[in-house]
């Protein structure tokens, strides 16, 4: 009778496992079809291959720097491929991403938040789950595989049991593939271009008269291994601080070409938080980033 049970039980296991492998993989592909998350939107989504410059950072880039503006001003054609809630590593990550796709630019601008130039990424960011349909790249399992969080591995292991990424990420995998699975084309909160922007919460018009410095100098270690990816591919590097209510970030290396806004709006009316513009001050930013690139791409 007790070998009867646990034959019985491992034939349950063996199903069990054998149907979450079979539903992992096809969460998997259908997120790798979609254009919901911005690794697949750039392989699905973006024909070009050729770029004048493309975006990298964080929610800072994702909603500061609006390419549709840039490129009207001055007749330019870019992408921004920045992540809500990721870290250098992550902006590492989808450079290379977007060199494995064949793809190319003559400017990268590197636009997370100012203190992630000097932050120490010792584990993976909270929205670099959006890279598992790729985990059998070989560059985004190394990536995966160097950090020793618990999350960290259950990615990386998904090589192998993609069920173990797709069931610890369930509500953001699992359910977005079902979503994409009828609306291929749907993206999450960026338009066409990569952009998105935080709306106007009030009708303030304080002026922001006294703006504290914030000392930048660049020692997270992926500021030199994005440069260095940069120049391995040809690739101008441009470091961009967007503006931050009442801060003005203060860098002393010339080692790197720089864009400084972090000081550029002087009234909260051009703010949805502290760290974050609203639509009308990304409008303002995009256009003086747009002025200040002319110079550089002559």
């Amino acid at each position: 009778m007790m070998l009867l049970f646990l034959k019985r039980i491992g034939f349950i296991l063996l199903v069990f496992i054998s149907v979450s492998t079979i539903v992992s993989f096809g969460s998997l592909w259908a997120l790798r079809q979609s254009s919901f998350y911005k690794p697949s939107f750039l392989v699905n989504d973006i024909t070009e291959k050729d770029f004048d410059y493309i975006v990298l950072g964080a929610s800072t880039g994702l909603t500061t720097l609006n390419t549709t503006v840039i490129d009207s001003v001055i007749q330019t054609k870019g992408i921004n491929l920045s992540m809500d809630d990721t870290a250098l590593s992550s902006q590492y990550l989808m450079l290379e991403h977007f060199l494995a796709q064949g793809k190319t630019a003559k400017f990268c601008v590197l636009a997370p938040s100012a203190t992630s130039f000097d932050a120490k990424d010792l584990d993976i960011s909270d929205n670099d789950y959006r890279f598992l349909p790729y985990i059998n790249e070989t560059y985004v399992f190394q990536y995966f595989k160097q950090y020793a969080s618990t999350r960290a591995k259950l990615i990386s292991n998904s090589k192998w049991l993609p069920m173990l990424g797709v069931s610890y990420f369930n509500v953001e995998v699992f359910y977005p593939s079902l979503f994409t699975s009828i609306q291929s084309k749907k993206r999450n909160r960026f338009d066409a271009n990569g952009n998105y922007t935080y709306p106007i919460k009030d009708n303030k018009h304080a002026v922001i008269s006294e703006f504290k410095a914030f000392p930048v100098s660049f020692s997270n270690p992926y500021v030199a291994k994005i440069k260095a990816l940069c120049m391995a591919n040809n690739i101008e590097l441009i470091c961009y601080f967007s503006p931050i209510k009442g801060r003005k970030v203060i860098t002393e290396i010339s080692d790197f070409s720089i864009i400084n806004h972090s000081d550029l709006l002087k009234n909260e009316a051009y703010f949805y938080d502290v760290l974050h513009v609203n639509t009308k001050g990304r409008q303002i930013a995009s256009t003086h980033f747009a002025n200040v690139f002319q110079t550089l791409l002559k």
